[in-house]
C-alpha cells in the first residue's frame, strides 16, 4: 500500500518531533510525513508536490488563527485538512471545522490512537466528499442535457401549432403531437429518478461502510456525522423511489377492467391490517359500486387516503368511513375520518408534489402520496378535491367514469 503524504505546517520542533513519533507508532496506516515551519513554505510545497492530507497548526511566525485555514484551503480545496491547536484556540479549530476543515486536535491531549483515526477518517471523508461532488455533477450534466431537449421538442411544438392550427386535420396532428411531449415530459421525470439511482446506491453503500467499519472507533461527532449520512441517503432513496411511484402511474398503468369497489377496500385494508391494529382505528363503508379501472391503482388510491386518514390522528383512535354516490356518468366515493384537518388555506396545495404541511419528525413521509391518488383519479377520468376543517377531520372525493 502506498504511503498516505502528509504535509505538516508546524513551527515548533519538539511538536513537530512528538506528532512525528506517534505517526511512526501508527498501526493502521503507513505515512510520510513532511514538515514546514511557515505558510509560504508550506504553499510553495503544496504548489510543486502531491500531498494527501495537511496538518495545521494555525499559529505559524507568517501567519495566525483563521487566516492561515483560509489561506491554505482557498488553493487545495481537495487536500482534507486536520487542525492542530492549544487548547484556548479549541473555538478556532471548531469554527475551521465548521468552514471545511474534517477534524480538529487539541495540543496536549492527542496520542498516536487517536492521531491515527482521525487521519483514516479524514480521508475517507473527504474521498466520499468528492464522490458526492462528482456524482452531483454528473447530474446536472444530464438534467441539463435532457432540459435542453425538451426545450428544442417544444419549440418544434409551437412550430406546428402556428403551421398548423387552421384545418381539423392539422389540428388532430396537433392534438398527438401534444400528447407525444407530455409523455416524453413524463419519461424525462421517469428516467431522470432512475439514473438517480445508481450513484445514490454507491453513496449509500459507503456511507454504511464508514457506519459499519467506524462506528465506536471514532469520537461520539464522528458517529453522529456518520448517522447524519446513512439518514440523508436513506431519505434520498424514499424520495426517488416516490418519483418514480409518481412518473409510473401513467407509464406503468394497466388497461382498465370491470372491478368490484369493495375488493378493492377489502384489499387495501388487508395492506394496512398491521397500522389499523396498531392505531385502534374503525373502518365503516357503504355498498360500493363495480367501475372500470386499473385495479392496481385503485387499490393504491385507497391504501394512500385510508393510511393519510390513520397517520393524521388526533388522540382519539381513528374513525374512517367510505362511501359511494351515484351522479349520472359517474361514481363520487368518498373517504372521511376524525383526523387533525387540513387548514382551508392550504388545501389547494396538498395534491402538489412532494407538498407537506407537518414536519417530518412529528408525520413521517415525503409529502408524494396525495399527489399520486390526484395522478390515479386523472388517468381514470375523474376529480378530487377536499374539505376540511382544522381539528374537524377532513373529507376526501373523487370521481370515477361508470
Amino acid at each position: 500500500m502506498d504511503k498516505i503524504k502528509i504535509l505538516f505546517f508546524e513551527d515548533s520542533p519538539g511538536d513537530a518531533g512528538l506528532i512525528e513519533e506517534m505517526i511512526d507508532e501508527s498501526v493502521y496506516c503507513s505515512c510520510q510525513l513532511e514538515v514546514v515551519e511557515t505558510l509560504n513554505e508550506g504553499l510553495n510545497y503544496l504548489g510543486l508536490n502531491e500531498v494527501d492530507l495537511i496538518l495545521l497548526d494555525l499559529g505559524l511566525p507568517d501567519s495566525d488563527g483563521m487566516d492561515t485555514f483560509n489561506e491554505v484551503k482557498s488553493n487545495n480545496s481537495n487536500i482534507p485538512i486536520i487542525i492542530l491547536t492549544g487548547l484556548k484556540d479549541e473555538n478556532i479549530g471548531i469554527n475551521a471545522v465548521k468552514k471545511g476543515a474534517q477534524d480538529y486536535l487539541i495540543k496536549g491531549e492527542v496520542e498516536h490512537k487517536l492521531l491515527e483515526r482521525s487521519i483514516i477518517y479524514s480521508l475517507e471523508r473527504k474521498r466520499i466528499e468528492i464522490e458526492l461532488q462528482k456524482y452531483h455533477e454528473i447530474l446536472e450534466e444530464q438534467v441539463e442535457e435532457r432540459t435542453k431537449e425538451l426545450a428544442n421538442a417544444n419549440a418544434l411544438l409551437k412550430i406546428e401549432i402556428d403551421k398548423h392550427k387552421k384545418t381539423e386535420a392539422q389540428l388532430e396532428n396537433l392534438l398527438m403531437e401534444l400528447k407525444r411531449s407530455n409523455k416524453e415530459l413524463e419519461q424525462f421525470a421517469y428516467v431522470a429518478s432512475h439514473d438517480l439511482q445508481e450513484p445514490l446506491r454507491m453513496v449509500s453503500s459507503f456511507t454504511q461502510l464508514l457506519e459499519r467499519k467506524y462506528k465506536g472507533k471514532l469520537d461520539q461527532d464522528a458517529d453522529d456525522y456518520i448517522k447524519f449520512a446513512v439518514d440523508g441517503a436513506q431519505r434520498m432513496q424514499q424520495l426517488i423511489n416516490d418519483l418514480l411511484a409518481y412518473s409510473r402511474v401513467t407509464t406503468g398503468g394497466k388497461k382498465f377492467e370491470m372491478v368490484n369497489m369493495e375488493n378493492i377496500l377489502t384489499e387495501s385494508l388487508s395492506n394496512l391490517k398491521l397500522s389499523v391494529e396498531e392505531n385502534n382505528a374503525t373502518i365503516t363503508h357503504e355498498s360500493l359500486p363495480y367501475v372500470r379501472a386499473d385495479q392496481s391503482q385503485v387499490v393504491q388510491l385507497f391504501q394512500n387516503l385510508i393510511g393519510n386518514a390513520i397517520k393524521f390522528r388526533r388522540e382519539e383512535p381513528p374513525e374512517i368511513h367510505i362511501s359511494a354516490q351515484n351522479s349520472g356518468d359517474k361514481w363520487i366515493f368518498q373517504v372521511s375520518d376524525n383526523g387533525i384537518g387540513i387548514d382551508p388555506q392550504y388545501v389547494n396545495h396538498i395534491f402538489k408534489v412532494f407538498q407537506r404541511l407537518h414536519g417530518r419528525e412529528n408525520y413521517p413521509g415525503t409529502g408524494i402520496g396525495l399527489s399520486i391518488c390526484k395522478k390515479i383519479v386523472e388517468r381514470h377520468g375523474g376529480e378530487m378535491w377536499v374539505n376540511s376543517k382544522l381539528g374537524k377531520g377532513s373529507q376526501f372525493f373523487f370521481t370515477i367514469s361508470k
